[in-house]
């Protein structure tokens, strides 16, 4: 699906509207990758800001982003990238405090 602002939907479409895994490509060519339902973000996904260098991973609900993580990835060839770098976590474990909080929201979308 080509829009009028220069962004663009490759995937699944149901009921005219964005429903399933997809792609959106943003005009400035950020982009998200992952679930949608009812033509909003929804479960879990990635959002590259190619334009920052920084990619951000987790679970979405209604558009909004609700729990994940944020890296540099490839901040340093982005042509616009943020004054500093994002720092280490310093969790104990990260990962399951991340999984616990990505199964609540999962557990509520359903």
């Amino acid at each position: 699906m080509y829009y009028t602002d220069g962004n663009i939907y490759e995937g699944e479409w149901y009921d005219d509207k964005c429903n399933g895994q997809g792609m959106l490509r943003l005009s400035n060519e950020n982009r998200y990758e992952g679930s949608w339902r009812d033509g909003k973000k929804n479960g879990p996904g990635k959002f590259f800001y190619l334009d920052k260098g920084q990619l951000y991973e987790g679970v979405w609900v209604d558009d909004i982003a609700k729990c994940g993580t944020m890296k540099d990835f490839g901040r340093d060839g982005a042509p616009d990238p943020t004054q500093y770098p994002i720092p280490t976590i310093k969790l104990a474990d990260p990962d399951a405090v991340l999984a616990d909080a990505e199964d609540q929201f999962l557990q509520e979308q359903d």
